[in-house]
């Protein structure tokens, strides 16, 4: 009995599909076929019952899978101190982020990562997609939101402020809202996957129907659209610290600050072991982005300084 057969076997438990766990490797459906048989006949047991749509562990499948995970995790674990010790971090790290962290948290560090790790190569995803990091084949996945499967691992990087924000051009002309429901006299820029924003009230957090000006399903969208004055938007911090420090985008609403805000993490797929070559690089974007991270702002500070700025474009009223 080979340990890749075993690895393999267990790859199509967790995918619950032998074609996608054979293409990782390389396999055409038959030859993936072939070898989950060979494997069967080797421990004497179907250990999966499979049809044109499903394949699922039969209970001799689940007895071999409880007994090999931990046995696979613990040699998993054994290879790599024995890896660490004795040669660098190597292979192809595949990421799926969105745009924007990407493009300002990933991108500007990866010439000095590789030039520390040279044996490390990168498969980068943009999407704004919440991608499947166990059945898709993913190392790593930067996420702003809750995680959909709590067995998934996750490291925080930092806080997922999040403002109400407009350009300084859209406040002189359209004024700032003072509460959510002035925002129906606004023009919002909506994200389909966000139809209701949420805020922190007084009373306790106020839930605020929107109707768009212009509706879409892209962060970055948003953030030109609210950039070049066509409206007022929710976005990230972590999108956006810069152009509020700067004062390109003003944070409007401040008695009513954004609710259900989070953080930032760096999210892996189940298990004990980390490869080398994931674990490295987190380590070093955590090393760059700071505690707390760079993007992190003081709310308070920014509200009242915006507030004084807001003041000056549109007086009193």
């Amino acid at each position: 009995m080979r340990i890749d057969d075993l690895r393999f076997f267990t790859r199509v438990a967790a995918l619950g599909s032998l074609s996608a766990a054979g293409k990782e490797i390389g396999l055409s459906p038959s030859a993936a076929s072939a070898r989950l048989t060979t494997l069967e006949k080797t421990v004497g047991a179907q250990l999966f019952a499979r049809t044109t749509r499903s394949t699922v562990l039969t209970e001799a499948g689940q007895v071999l899978l409880d007994s090999v995970s931990q046995a696979l995790g613990d040699l998993d674990r054994g290879l790599s101190i024995l890896e660490a010790g004795t040669a660098a971090p190597r292979g192809v790290l595949k990421i799926s982020c969105n745009m924007f962290f990407g493009h300002k948290h990933v991108l500007p560090y990866l010439r000095e990562f590789m030039q520390l790790y040279p044996d490390i190569r990168f498969d980068l995803s943009f999407t704004d997609r919440m991608v499947d990091i166990v059945e898709e084949g993913y190392d790593l996945a930067f996420r702003a939101a809750p995680l959909p499967d709590s067995t998934l691992r996750a490291r925080r990087l930092g806080a997922n402020q999040r403002v109400l924000c407009a350009s300084p051009d859209y406040i002189a002309r359209r004024g700032a809202p003072k509460t959510p429901a002035d925002l129906i006299n606004h023009d919002c820029i909506g994200l389909s996957r966000l139809p209701v924003w949420y805020f922190d009230g007084p009373q306790g957090e106020i839930v605020q129907q929107i109707t768009p000006l212009i509706s879409g399903d892209s962060g970055d969208y948003s953030y030109d659209a609210a950039i070049h004055g066509l409206g007022i938007a929710i976005k990230s911090g972590a999108h956006v610290w810069e152009d509020l420090t700067a004062g390109r985008m003003l944070a409007v609403l401040p008695d009513y600050p954004v609710a259900r805000t989070g953080a930032i993490w760096a999210v892996m797929p189940p298990g004990n072991f980390t490869p080398p070559k994931t674990s490295a690089f987190v380590d070093f974007l955590v090393s760059k982005f700071g505690r707390p991270a760079y993007w992190e702002l003081d709310l308070p500070a920014l509200y009242a300084e915006h507030s004084r700025i807001i003041k000056g474009l549109i007086g009193d009223v």
